[in-house]
């Protein structure tokens, strides 16, 4: 609270308020303060670091609900996040004999490089690979270090895996034992699907460039928090479920006081099977940004994803949004071998209850990639910089 009172984004807030310092002694006074989102940090990412002159580093989050966020680390911060992230490895089962092959970009979105230390914090060996030109690259890769660990985007890695089999190779046989997957939520049709390509464990992760992360271990059952750097609160709870809010409680760089995160989860009481005795929170079940309106019915991605992926052959898909004479109008656009139509259209309607207008069939890697994480859900209805992405792909479709 001293160093969130001398911040103009928090100390302002609450003076305006009428909030005084000496007043919240606990986490049990937390509920005095009123929520920031990431709106309140992206207006003036100045307004909210806690040592100024601390400040080692500026990352940005990957932006895929709008304008990314600058988050400053000081060496203190930096130290918090490795930490949390080796043990994030720990809980997949890593050790120091892997040979972690790390597909995480490396830049300005932080996880890369904070993923690369703790590697090595681990005391295993780093591949770091990024983000390359092709999948061949990656193969060759795989070949030469033969890594026991991947981390990356699922969605790659199931590009992956896909590439390999048309090269008339089988991604079986490499020396991955596991993969940790991080960036995008993972359903369990898809995770399965994964496994059953290379042959190993998915475990996901779940973190925020502001707040810090956690992951699942063996049980699979919610991800592992560390609750003695981050405080966690579900926020208008219904049905077991509410917005998961966060402060963190030892970051000397951008502080996060009540961050409402948008992800829908709840917190499980019970302890792990695994014997780790840190809380779990839950799978996040929905994230509020994205869910959309389509012919009157509230849609949720996560629900598109999983009905795309009930099907094996189903390789890539992108789930397209527009306005048509005033009404809406719905595609899809499938990479894949033998998907029938009618059946991918059921799928949808059992999901959402709602039927697309069209399903189309297109080549094999025809499909853009839309943002740094390859987004499948696009709403031409509304300005956004993929509008002309998305028109120009379905022009020569």
């Amino acid at each position: 609270m001293n160093l969130a009172y001398k911040t103009l984004l928090y100390g302002g807030l609450y003076r305006r308020q009428g909030i005084e310092k000496d007043s919240i002694n606990g986490l049990v006074d937390l509920k005095k303060l009123p929520t920031v989102s990431k709106s309140d940090l992206t207006r003036n990412f100045y307004e909210a670091i806690g040592k100024p002159r601390d400040v080692v580093k500026f990352h940005t989050t990957s932006g895929t609900s709008g304008t990314p966020t600058v988050v400053a680390f000081t060496h203190n911060d930096w130290d918090i996040y490795v930490k949390q992230n080796i043990k994030c490895l720990r809980l997949i089962g890593a050790n120091k004999y892997d040979i972690i092959y790390n597909a995480t970009p490396y830049g300005m979105f932080f996880a890369g490089l904070v993923l690369h230390d703790a590697i090595i914090g681990l005391g295993a060996k780093v591949i770091p690979a990024g983000a390359l030109s092709s999948t061949s690259a990656h193969f060759n890769l795989f070949e030469l270090f033969k890594p026991t660990v991947y981390i990356g985007i699922p969605q790659y890695l199931l590009k992956l895996a896909k590439d390999y089999l048309d090269i008339g190779k089988d991604p079986r046989e490499l020396a991955f034992e596991r993969a940790y997957c991080l960036g995008e939520p993972l359903n369990e049709k898809k995770r399965k699907l994964i496994e059953d390509l290379w042959d190993i464990e998915v475990y996901c992760g779940y973190g925020l460039s502001e707040i810090g992360a956690g992951s699942e271990c063996c049980e699979k059952v919610g991800f592992h928090w560390p609750v003695e750097d981050v405080h966690v609160e579900v926020l208008e709870e219904h049905h077991s479920k509410g917005e998961l809010t966060y402060t963190t409680l030892r970051k000397t760089g951008t502080l996060a006081i009540r961050f409402r995160s948008r992800d829908l989860g709840h917190i499980i009481d019970e302890p792990c099977a695994c014997g780790d005795k840190s809380p779990l929170i839950s799978h996040i079940e929905e994230r509020l940004d994205d869910l959309v309106k389509i012919k009157g019915t509230l849609i949720s991605p996560y629900a598109i994803d999983s009905a795309m992926y009930s099907f094996k052959n189903v390789r890539n898909y992108l789930f397209v949004i527009e306005e048509i004479r005033g009404l809406d109008n719905v595609t899809i656009y499938i990479e894949g071998n033998n998907v029938n139509s009618l059946l991918i259209k059921k799928a949808i309607k059992n999901a959402t209850f709602i039927t697309p207008n069209t399903v189309k069939m297109v080549s094999k890697d025809s499909i853009p990639l839309i943002g740094r994480k390859g987004k499948r859900f696009i709403d031409l209805r509304k300005e956004n910089s993929y509008n002309n992405i998305i028109q120009n792909f379905a022009k020569a479709t």
